[in-house]
């Protein structure tokens, strides 16, 4: 699946409005806010069972005019993180792709609403990308028709944003994935990452139903991406490992598998 990874990744890669207002809506904002702080916790904690639970809250509130986009933003936002920890807590295949399925709707959903929430595109370039490689598997010419496909979602992100702390991630990813031969850079994708870290708020506003999650994922990216490179930065990696822990203390993906892979290359030497 790694391959095919790659070679979609490399296919694709190419070289926000605050809420409306009105006493109206302040229920919705609340309860939106509120919802975030709760599932990007599950995040964190790795708890599939709340995400799933959390997206189904976020998902009632679809139907509102004004910040409906949000909530499918939100819903498909869960859908997306129960796939990646669950990629980590031996989830099964056809689980993973129901889930990213999920995810991809929901995020389409939310551009249909808001067709200039740059996010939105960010998130579906990437969860379709998983998707996709599950789904086809690594047959170069279909993940070439694919790539045609999911190419103008990481272009329009990047046009709408392209200092957005997500979409820096989307974009680094291209980089990371792929070959050299194809235009892969492990050192282009630290540079975007650390303009990632750079740019992301170091702690969430818990008043605000916009997604401004970066920080600890531009550090666990540049830890992951050191101990990528060859030979790898052990240190380097090490160190921003700690740093995403130090921000985000009970984040199992990084305490306990990120971590235990470093110190395992370590030890290999």
């Amino acid at each position: 699946m790694r391959k095919a990874l790659v070679l979609l990744l490399t296919l694709t890669a190419c070289r926000t409005a605050a809420p409306a207002q009105g006493t109206n809506k302040a229920p919705a904002v609340r309860q939106l806010a509120a919802a975030k702080q709760r599932i990007m916790a599950a995040d964190y904690h790795a708890d599939l069972a709340g995400l799933a639970r959390l997206r189904d809250e976020a998902a009632r509130l679809e139907g509102d005019p004004a910040l409906g986009y949000l909530a499918h933003y939100w819903a498909g936002f869960a859908s997306w993180r129960i796939a990646i920890n669950g990629a980590s807590h031996q989830m099964s295949a056809e689980d993973l792709k129901a889930n990213l399925q999920k995810a991809v709707a929901d995020f389409e959903a939310s551009i249909h609403q808001k067709d200039d929430f740059a996010d939105a595109y960010a998130a579906a370039f990437l969860a379709d990308g998983w998707r996709t490689v599950m789904s086809v598997g690594n047959d170069p010419t279909v993940l070439r028709e694919q790539a045609v496909r999911l190419r103008p979602l990481l272009k329009r992100a990047k046009e709408l944003a392209p200092d957005n702390p997500r979409v820096l991630w989307a974009e680094a990813s291209t980089y990371l994935y792929s070959p050299p031969e194809h235009g892969g850079s492990v050192q282009r994708a630290i540079e975007i990452y650390r303009r990632m870290s750079e740019v992301s708020p170091a702690v969430s506003d818990a008043g605000s139903p916009l997604p401004d999650w970066g920080k600890p994922e531009a550090l666990m990216s540049l830890a992951y991406a050191h101990l990528s490179q060859k030979p790898p930065d052990l240190d380097a990696a090490g160190e921003e490992a700690h740093a995403a822990l130090r921000l985000q203390p009970e984040w199992s993906y990084v305490r306990d598998v990120l971590l235990p892979q470093i110190e395992a290359a370590r030890k290999a030497g």
